[in-house]
C-alpha cells in the first residue's frame, strides 16, 4: 500500500483512484452547466461598477457636473469631486451590501437574492440612462441601486462552488474573475456611444438595452437556481424532462461508496494496529508529516495477517476503489464547528477582517482614481483604454490562483496577494507613464487575486453555516473604511497623488505578520478530515 503525500493546505495521501458517481437512470450530473451559466452571468453584471473609469468618461462627455468648469478644457475639480462621490457611494454599496444581503442570502436563499441582484442591476443602469445633472438628476441612487445589485448578484452565485469540494479555490477564482472582469462592459459600451455619436439619446439607449440583456437571467436563475444554497457532499442533476434536482452523495451508497468511507477505515485500521488512545498521525505516517512541502512517498510494511485484518474490516465492494485521505489543522477544523459569534471574534476571523478592509480600500481607491493619476503622468487616453480593456485579461490567473488556494494554503496566498499590493502601490508612486502598464498589470493580479481568495477563504476556513453572516459582519466594517475614498480622492486632486501611494504601500507591511501566522497555523496539529465535507473522522487522532 503507497501514501503518496501532496503538498497543501490539507495534506493529502492517496489510495489508487476515485470512482465517479453512478446516478439513478434519467439524471445527470448538471453542475458544469450551472456553473458556466452562473459565470457569464457574473461576466455580463457581477461587477459593472468596476467600470466606473469608462462610465465617468461617458458621463463626462454629456457635460454632466460641469457647470462650474472653465471652458480650456482642463481638468474641473469640481466636476471631477461630484463623480469621486458617485464613484464612493457606488462602492460603499457594493463592499457594504454583504451587511444586508448575507443575512437575505441566508434567509431566502441563492435563488431569491439572485433574481433580486439582477432587478438592482437593472434599477440601477435604468437610472443612469435617464439622468442628467441639468435634467432628472438620480445619479446617487443609480450608483447605490449598481453597486448593491452588483454585490447581491454574486453572493448568491458563489455557494456553487460547494459542488465542487476539491477544487474551490480553482472554481472562485473563476467566478471572481467573472466578476472584476466585468469591468471591460463599461469599455465595450463607451465605444458603442462613441460610434453611435457620442448623444444623450444613444447614451440612453445603450443603458436601457443593457438593462434588458441583464434581464434574462431572472427566468435562468428561477428554472436552474435551488432555492436553498449547496453545501459540501451535494450533487446537482438534471432529469430529462430538463427540471433539476439536488440530492446527497449518500444517497448513491448502492452504487458508490463514498471516498470518505474508505478513509475512515483506513483511519480506524491505522489506529488499531498502531495502538490505542495514545496513536498520532505522525507516528503512522512520518516522511509525509515531516515534509509537508515536499512530495513523499511511503510503503507502510504490513505482514500478510494485517492485511487479511484490514480487508476484514473495511468489508468494501470489489468494485470500489480507493481514495484520497487529507490531513488538516486541528484549529481549522474545530473553527467550523464553532458558533456565529466564537467565529465573529476568532484570530482568523479579525484578521481576516483588517487584511481585506485595507487590501480591498487601497486597490478600490486606485480604480476610482485611474484615469486622474494617468492624466497626471501625461496620459492622452491610451492608458486608460489600457486599464479598462486589462481587467478582462485577469482570468489568466485563474490557475495560478487556483493553484495557491488548494496547494499552497491561506498564508502563502496571503503573503503573495500583499506582496503584489505593495508593489502595485510603490509602482504607482512612479511619475513615469511608461512605467504604469506594469502598474496596471500588477495591481490587476493583485486585485483578481484578493477577490478569489476572500470568498474561497472564508468559505473553507469557516464553513457555510455563518457564511452570509460572517461576510457581512466583515464588510461592515470593509464598507466604512471604504468612505475614505471620497476625502482621499480630493486630497489627491489638491495635492497630487505620490505619498498617498507610498504610505498606502507602509501601510500594508505590517499585514505579512498576519499571512505568516495563518502559514504556521495551517502546518501545526493536523488531524484526518473528510475531503468531501471538510470535517474530522470519526474517531479522534489524539
Amino acid at each position: 500500500m503507497a501514501i503518496v503525500h501532496k503538498p497543501g493546505r490539507a495534506r493529502e495521501v492517496t489510495f489508487g483512484v476515485r470512482m465517479d458517481l453512478l446516478f439513478p437512470a434519467g439524471h445527470h450530473d448538471a453542475k458544469l452547466v450551472l456553473l458556466s451559466v452562473s459565470v457569464l452571468g457574473e461576466f455580463l453584471q457581477g461587477g459593472l461598477m468596476f467600470g466606473w473609469p469608462s462610465l465617468s468618461g461617458m458621463l463626462k462627455q454629456l457635460g454632466n457636473f460641469n457647470a462650474d468648469c472653465p471652458p480650456d478644457g482642463i481638468t474641473c475639480e469640481s466636476q471631477e469631486s461630484s463623480l469621486a462621490l458617485l464613484w464612493t457611494l457606488g462602492i460603499f454599496t457594493l463592499n457594504c451590501g454583504p451587511v444586508l444581503m448575507g443575512f437575505i442570502l441566508d434567509y431566502i436563499g441563492p435563488k431569491l437574492t439572485g433574481i433580486l441582484g439582477v432587478v438592482l442591476n437593472m434599477a440601477g443602469l435604468v437610472l443612469f440612462g435617464v439622468s442628467s445633472s441639468s435634467g432628472v438628476n438620480a445619479f446617487i441612487p443609480a450608483a447605490i441601486l449598481l453597486g448593491l445589485g452588483n454585490i447581491t448578484f454574486h453572493l448568491a452565485q458563489f455557494h456553487i462552488s460547494a459542488l465542487f469540494p476539491r477544487s474551490r479555490g480553482l472554481v472562485a477564482s473563476i467566478f471572481v474573475a467573472g466578476f472584476t472582469g466585468c469591468g471591460i462592459i463599461m469599455y465595450l459600451l463607451t465605444l458603442v456611444f462613441e460610434s453611435t455619436g457620442a448623444s444623450r439619446a444613444s447614451y440612453r439607449t445603450i443603458m436601457l438595452c443593457y438593462a434588458g440583456i441583464c434581464s434574462l437571467w431572472i427566468p435562468l436563475l428561477a428554472w436552474m437556481m435551488p432555492s436553498h444554497s449547496f453545501r459540501v457532499g451535494m450533487v446537482y442533476l438534471v432529469r430529462r424532462d430538463w427540471t433539476f434536482d439536488v440530492r446527497m452523495r449518500s444517497e448513491f451508497a448502492r452504487q458508490y461508496r463514498r471516498t470518505t468511507s474508505l478513509q475512515d477505515f483506513v483511519a480506524s485500521s491505522l489506529h488499531q494496529l498502531h495502538g490505542g488512545p495514545g496513536f498520532r498521525a505522525e507516528a503512522a505516517l512520518p516522511d509525509v508529516l515531516e515534509s509537508p512541502r515536499q512530495s513523499t512517498t511511503l510503503h507502510m510494511q504490513l505482514a500478510d495477517t494485517d492485511h487479511e485484518r484490514l480487508d476484514a474490516a473495511a468489508q468494501l465492494p470489489q468494485d470500489i476503489a480507493w481514495g484520497p485521505l487529507v490531513f488538516e489543522a486541528r484549529r481549522f477544523v474545530e473553527l467550523r464547528k464553532k458558533t456565529f459569534s466564537e467565529q465573529f471574534w476568532s484570530t482568523e476571523a479579525l484578521g481576516m477582517g483588517v487584511f481585506y478592509t485595507l487590501n480591498v480600500f487601497i486597490m478600490q481607491f486606485y480604480l476610482g482614481t485611474t484615469r486622474l493619476q494617468l492624466e497626471k503622468k501625461g496620459d492622452d487616453g491610451q492608458y486608460t483604454d489600457f486599464a479598462n480593456i486589462i481587467v478582462a485579461f485577469a482570468c489568466l490567473g485563474i490557475p495560478t490562483i487556483g493553484w495557491l488556494l488548494d496547494k499552497k494554503g491561506y498564508g502563502t496566498t496571503l503573503g503573495t496577494i500583499n506582496g503584489l499590493n505593495v508593489l502595485s502601490s510603490i509602482l504607482q508612486a512612479v511619475p513615469n507613464l511608461q512605467i504604469q502598464v506594469l502598474t496596471l498589470l500588477t495591481w490587476m493580479i493583485s486585485r483578481f487575486f484578493m477577490y478569489s481568495s476572500y470568498f474561497a477563504i472564508f468559505g473553507n476556513l469557516f464553513g457555510f453555516t455563518n457564511f452570509g453572516k460572517l461576510v457581512a459582519a466583515d464588510n461592515i466594517f470593509n464598507s466604512l473604511f471604504g468612505l475614505l475614498q471620497f476625502p482621499l480622492a480630493n486630497l489627491g486632486l489638491r495635492v497630487g497623488y505620490m505619498w498617498i501611494n507610498i504610505s498606502q504601500a507602509v501601510v500594508l507591511l505590517p499585514l505579512f505578520l498576519f499571512a505568516y501566522h495563518m502559514y504556521h497555523w495551517e502546518n501545526s496539529d493536523l488531524v484526518p478530515i473528510r475531503p468531501m465535507e471538510g470535517e474530522e473522522l470519526e474517531f479522534r487522532v489524539y
